[in-house]
């Protein structure tokens, strides 16, 4: 399974997954993917709460606006 990027759209506010340049989708709240955490892709939701972050399981990791993180979708 391809990985792609997780960067912030500031107009909209959201999260958006890219291939490259070009837009696959907007992620929403509670939307499930799996998250890069050094080498391993681990299962994860967005959530918001005052800022944006990705929960695994109980743990929470704060988004950062200006960082592009690498996942793949959960279908």
């Amino acid at each position: 399974m391809e990985a792609y990027e997780l960067r912030f759209h500031g107009e909209s506010e959201c999260w958006r997954v890219y291939s490259g340049t070009g837009l696959l989708y907007s992620l929403h709240c509670g939307d499930a993917m799996l998250f890069q955490v050094g080498e391993y892709f681990l299962p994860s939701n967005l959530e918001l709460d005052t800022e944006w972050y990705v929960k695994f399981g109980e743990a929470r990791f704060w988004l950062h606006r200006q960082a592009t993180y690498r996942v793949k979708p959960i279908f």
